[in-house]
C-alpha cells in the first residue's frame, strides 16, 4: 500500500463480527474480548496489545504490519467475533482474545501480559466440523443424542446434553460458559480455551481434559449412584413369592459409608448385600430361619457395577446394552 493510501474504516456499535464481506488485510480495533473460529482466518493472525491471549495456534510467525491494513473495522465495540476473513488479521486493543484451533495459518501475540496455549494434545478435527455449536452472549440450547463434537464460543453460554450415547469431544473457548451432560457408557474429551469455564457430565459419563489453554477451568464427574450397583431390591426379591420357604438374595445402599470396608478403598457409591432364608406369604417373610448380610460392596468392587472405574468403554457398553 502506497504512504498516501489510507485504509476504509468503517464503524459500528456493539458486538461486531467479521464474516467475509471485509477486504483483507482487516484490523479489528478496540473491541473488549474477541473470539476467533476455527478456520476463520485464512492467512496470518496478529494480535497487538491484548491482556491476555488464550490460543490453539502456537505463537511465533511474523506479524501484520500496521500500514498492511486496508479495512479497519472500530467504533463503541463490545466483543467480536472473527468467522471468516480471506488474508490477514490484525486485532488491536482488545482486552482478552480466544483462539480456537487451526483458526489461522500463523499467530503473533504482540505486548500481551500473557498467552495460554497448551500444545500437549489437540483435536483430531477442526471443531468447525461438528455437529452443536453455540456462541455469543448468553445463549442456551439443549441438544439430544448429538452423534458428534459440540462447541461454544462467547461468554456465560449454557448448552446441556440429554440422552448421550455417543462418545462426544468438546470445545469450549471463552469465558464463564456452562456444559452439562447427561449420557450412558460415553467417553467425553474436553478441550479449554478461555477461563472460568465449566463442563460437568453425569455418573455414567468418563471425561476427561485433553487439553488446557487457560486457566480455572473446571471438569466435574457426578458420584455413582448407590442405586446404581444394586442387582435387586429387597421389594423385588420378596416379589412373587406367594407361599412357602424360599432364600433371596438382594442389595440395600450404605450412604453413611465414605470408603468401602471390603476392598478399602474410598467410594462414592457403596451398598450392602443381604441374604434371607425365610417362610413367604404374598410377598411377605412370615417366618425368617437365617437372614445374613453385611457384606459391603463399592464400584471397584462389586461384581455388578455399571461403569466401574476398571472396565474400558467397550465393556462398559457391553454391560449396559
Amino acid at each position: 500500500m502506497s504512504g498516501d493510501q489510507k485504509p476504509v474504516r468503517r464503524e459500528f456499535t456493539g458486538d461486531v463480527r467479521l464474516d467475509g464481506g471485509e477486504t483483507a488485510p482487516v484490523e479489528l480495533r478496540g473491541a473488549e474480548d474477541v473470539y476467533v473460529s476455527a478456520e476463520a482466518v485464512s492467512g496470518r493472525l496478529t494480535i497487538d496489545d491484548p491482556e491476555y491471549v488464550f490460543t490453539d495456534v502456537p505463537t511465533g510467525a511474523d506479524p501484520v504490519a500496521d500500514d498492511a491494513v486496508r479495512t479497519v473495522v472500530a467504533g463503541d465495540l463490545d466483543d467480536g467475533y472473527v468467522d471468516r476473513v480471506d488474508g490477514d488479521v490484525r486485532i488491536s486493543g482488545a482486552e482478552d482474545v480466544f483462539v480456537e484451533y487451526g483458526a489461522a495459518e500463523t499467530l503473533s501475540a504482540i505486548g500481551a501480559e500473557q498467552v495460554f496455549h497448551d500444545d500437549a494434545a489437540a483435536p483430531t478435527r477442526s471443531p468447525e466440523e461438528y455437529e452443536v455449536s453455540l456462541s455469543g452472549w448468553e445463549g442456551t440450547r439443549t441438544v439430544r443424542d448429538p452423534r458428534d463434537g459440540i462447541s461454544v464460543r462467547g461468554a456465560r453460554n449454557e448448552l446441556t446434553v440429554t440422552d448421550a450415547r455417543h462418545d462426544l469431544t468438546v470445545y469450549v473457548a471463552g469465558w464463564g460458559n456452562e456444559v452439562r451432560i447427561e449420557g450412558q457408557a460415553i467417553d467425553v474429551t474436553v478441550y479449554f480455551v478461555g477461563r472460568d469455564n465449566r463442563v460437568s457430565v453425569g455418573p455414567y459419563v468418563t471425561a476427561t481434559t485433553g487439553a488446557e489453554s487457560g486457566y480455572d477451568n473446571e471438569l466435574d464427574s457426578d458420584p455413582l449412584p448407590p442405586e446404581a450397583l444394586i442387582e435387586e431390591t429387597e421389594s423385588e426379591a420378596y416379589r412373587g413369592l406367594l407361599f412357602g420357604r424360599h432364600k433371596v438374595t438382594y442389595q440395600k445402599p450404605a450412604p453413611d459409608r465414605e470408603w468401602c470396608p471390603n476392598c478399602g478403598e474410598t467410594a462414592d457409591a457403596i451398598v450392602t448385600r443381604h441374604q434371607r432364608d425365610a417362610f413367604f406369604l404374598f410377598g411377605k417373610p412370615i417366618r425368617t430361619y437365617d437372614h445374613g448380610g453385611g457384606a459391603f460392596e463399592c464400584e471397584r468392587c462389586t461384581p455388578v457395577a455399571i461403569g466401574p472405574v476398571e472396565l474400558s468403554p467397550e465393556e462398559r457398553r457391553q454391560i449396559l446394552g
